[in-house]
């Protein structure tokens, strides 16, 4: 959008905010903002949380509602929600969810009637803490599994599964501070939305192979073993070039995709049952770690 440049007294020029942009932080006349400088652009940005969001859904109007719906609504940043459902299994797919909803509470409950609210506010200013502690579920999740298969204690799995929900809290979490804030850098909010969600996405193929093995008979081949060992250690080589960037690191990534999804491809040629099943879940591991890695170049650039 542009603005005209106005004169006021004998030397200062000033320029008008959008409305829309002052109505959705809530800003008021002396309230401050930030203002720098980057060659030829001149970026504003405030400090202050976008106003309070509200949001009525009414359940025959939007169809089927589910606990993935109520993650929608959090994720898109609204404060306050008020659901209008006609039946309980809405009610229960709505409280089975909102543990995951971190800082979400029911506050009034009606006849089929519904009322939430945002009740934590300091933890939206945490993004990078929060990523950061996603990317560490990730990772444990990642070495437990490994070191359960490897010792053919399946029985672990059904515990090491439930990390996936864990990191799904941080990851949302994370989605609904870019929805109302945006990234710190504002023109990498894509990049940095696309690298969260691909972390999502690579905790959602470890958390298959849990469902794969969990209740197991039998002694996985070592060979499959050694080839998911290095599905992991290249996800794991992300996550280090992520937080200390590392140009050997960004070559393997580049350089390894191809060899390693080739040669679970072979594989895969001559297996069957759980075994392909395992490689295929290995070969999306490597292809969304280099996914999040575009992500990752893309923001430093």
């Amino acid at each position: 959008m542009k603005r005209k440049i106005v004169r006021h007294g004998s030397s200062s020029l000033t320029i008008t905010l959008p409305s829309k942009w002052v109505k959705k932080f809530g800003l008021n006349r002396g309230d401050e903002v930030n203002v720098e400088e980057s060659g030829p652009e001149l970026v504003v940005s405030t400090e202050q949380e976008t106003a309070s969001q509200k949001k009525v859904v009414s359940v025959t109007d939007y169809g089927l509602f589910t606990k993935n719906s109520l993650s929608h609504l959090y994720q898109l940043g609204y404060d306050e929600i008020e659901i209008i459902f006609n039946d309980n299994k809405t009610l229960e797919e709505i409280k089975s969810r909102l543990p995951e909803c971190i800082g979400f509470e029911i506050i009034d409950q009606k006849e089929n009637r519904v009322f939430i609210k945002s009740i934590a506010t300091t933890i939206e200013s945490e993004f990078d803490t929060l990523l950061r502690k996603s990317f560490l579920i990730t990772n444990e999740m990642a070495k437990d599994m490994l070191k359960a298969l490897d010792a053919g204690q399946y029985e672990k799995l059904r515990e090491i599964r439930n990390m996936e929900s864990l990191n799904n809290k941080f990851t949302d979490v994370c989605i609904r501070i870019l929805s109302k804030r945006g990234y710190k850098v504002a023109k990498r909010t894509m990049q940095i939305y696309d690298v969260l969600k691909t972390i999502e996405r690579i905790t959602d193929e470890f958390k298959y192979i849990c469902d794969l093995f969990s209740g197991f008979k039998g002694k996985i081949d070592k060979s499959l073993m050694g080839l998911f060992r290095e599905s992991i250690d290249y996800y794991l080589a992300f996550y280090s070039m992520f937080y200390k960037f590392d140009p050997e690191l960004k070559k393997r990534i580049y350089l390894e995709r191809k060899k390693l999804v080739r040669k679970y491809e072979t594989q895969l040629e001559t297996s069957r049952g759980a075994a392909s099943r395992f490689l295929h879940h290995m070969i999306e591991i490597v292809e969304k770690t280099y996914n999040a890695a575009g992500g990752y170049f893309a923001l430093m650039l």
